[in-house]
């Protein structure tokens, strides 16, 4: 008995002695930059909230982490977007939110953040009748957009498959129109608009700017008459320089020589 007493007060000091391994519990990681406002630490002191609710079960930590992926949601951070998602859907059935977490899912619809796999989801709540009246050629439309992805979970393929059988062909060809276009006015690139660059984004000196295809953007087209004079002069000087070779309608541009020659 005495020499377990002896290691059991010894044990403590050896473990001050192999270093402070810092204060328990520890602090919790981003919380004063979340409380400056980042939305990303935001969203990181959400995710302690749910671990620790997920350790302890105390429904407060549950609240705490909803309130902070709410503030870095409101920001536009799509990944606080998803985890309110995850919370409403995916937790025990007393936390599920079914229009909380729809508000969500279509704010990331807005946003076109389809590797979330936001539409998947929407599919199967528009199918059910949780969201009110089952819309069936609606969550076909979002099982399409999901399809689109390249990640089709299996519960989506199943239910693509069965809308498509009792959807008429019409409902089925307008869904397909409607995601199609809704696909192609989000994915295309759009052309940067030729114009004066706009301010810290000047051109250096002899550096030539160019459009997305490689075409020349030098600015704005100078469509003054004085610039259409220059234009029409400078036409007429290089067919006068092109001189034509026999019959073979050859053209050649006119050596150095011939140029020292129209000199004198």
């Amino acid at each position: 008995m005495f020499r377990l007493m002896l290691v059991l007060g010894v044990l403590p000091w050896v473990a001050v002695a192999a270093g402070d391994p810092g204060p328990s519990p520890a602090p919790i990681p981003g919380y004063h930059e979340a409380m400056s406002g980042d939305r990303e630490a935001q969203e990181r002191v959400g995710l302690y909230y749910m671990q620790m609710y997920a350790k302890s079960g105390i429904h407060l930590h549950f609240e705490d982490a909803l309130g902070w992926f709410r503030k870095s949601a409101r920001q536009g951070y799509y990944v606080a977007m998803n985890d309110l998602i995850r919370a409403r859907l995916d937790g025990k059935p007393e936390d599920r939110d079914v229009p909380e977490a729809h508000e969500w899912l279509q704010r990331l619809h807005e946003h076109a953040r389809v590797e979330t796999g936001y539409a998947g989801r929407l599919a199967l709540l528009h199918a059910s009748g949780e969201l009110g009246a089952v819309d069936k050629p609606k969550a076909y439309f979002y099982c399409l957009i999901q399809r689109m992805t390249g990640l089709v979970p299996y519960e989506v393929g199943k239910l693509q498959a069965r809308l498509k059988t009792e959807l008429k062909p019409e409902q089925v060809a307008q869904a397909e129109k409607d995601a199609y276009d809704w696909w192609e006015d989000r994915n295309k690139p759009a052309k940067p608009v030729v114009g004066a660059p706009s301010r810290g984004e000047g051109k250096k000196e002899g550096e030539t700017k160019k459009d997305g295809d490689g075409s020349r953007n030098d600015g704005p087209v100078d469509t003054s008459e004085k610039a259409q004079e220059l234009a029409t002069k400078n036409r007429q000087e290089n067919e006068r320089r092109v001189k034509p070779l026999g019959k073979e309608n050859k053209y050649i541009l006119p050596g150095v020589d011939d140029l020292e020659k129209r000199k004198k």
